[in-house]
């Protein structure tokens, strides 16, 4: 089984990235963070810690920039309906304290905003990871950044970061709009706020 890869960045496509090690080209499949990650280290050698796939029909490789991150990812595979395609989504949509804050919390709104993922699917990944996580928990995780508005802000952040915006970006304006639109207003206004604080676009 192959744990890690050590070498230099080849290429970067949608959802893959081949490395070169030791004269082999190794595809390995990413989420979008990653691969952003990675556009600035083309022609220079990462790390990215590997979870192996066997099939009948191939060998896949999926790669993470941190151990925290494979050690989800496979957590998440474990949940029945959640594929590799979808851990990768979950893992793209934002930072680990985040997405952990946001199953540990009990969040389905977030986790189903991910495509792909029904609000069926989110609460199944809640009900069986929800006290599973406690290793990957930090203190500044995200119950404690986005409680005020309780999942729909928390909807509201993920909304944002589909769009393109960075994640502090994101949590900074629906911060400042449940200030100003009420902890009870729901996602839309709160993007709708967020986005005319924000006044950008997107990067």
């Amino acid at each position: 089984m192959i744990a890690a890869v050590r070498g230099r960045v080849l290429s970067i496509d949608n959802d893959e990235v081949v490395v070169e090690a030791g004269g082999v080209g190794y595809q390995v499949f990413c989420h979008l963070r990653t691969l952003a990650a990675l556009h600035g280290e083309r022609d220079r050698d990462v790390l990215l810690h590997i979870h192996t796939s066997v099939s009948a029909d191939a060998i896949r490789l999926f790669g993470f920039l941190s151990r925290e991150e494979l050690h989800l990812f496979r957590r998440l595979i474990s949940v029945e309906r959640i594929g590799p395609k979808a851990a990768l989504g979950i893992l793209g949509r934002a930072e680990i304290p985040t997405l952990v804050g946001a199953i540990r919390s009990g969040d389905a709104a977030f986790v189903a905003t991910v495509p792909g993922i029904g609000r069926k699917t989110a609460e199944r990944v809640i009900l069986e990871l929800g006290d599973k996580l406690d290793a990957l928990a930090w203190p500044n995780d995200r119950t404690a950044q986005v409680a005020p508005g309780g999942q729909a802000a928390g909807a509201a952040v993920a909304g944002l970061i589909g769009l393109g915006f960075r994640e502090s970006e994101a949590q900074a304006a629906v911060s400042a709009a449940v200030t100003e639109v009420g902890a009870d207003a729901a996602m839309g206004a709160l993007i709708s706020a967020s986005l005319r604080r924000l006044d950008t676009v997107p990067v």
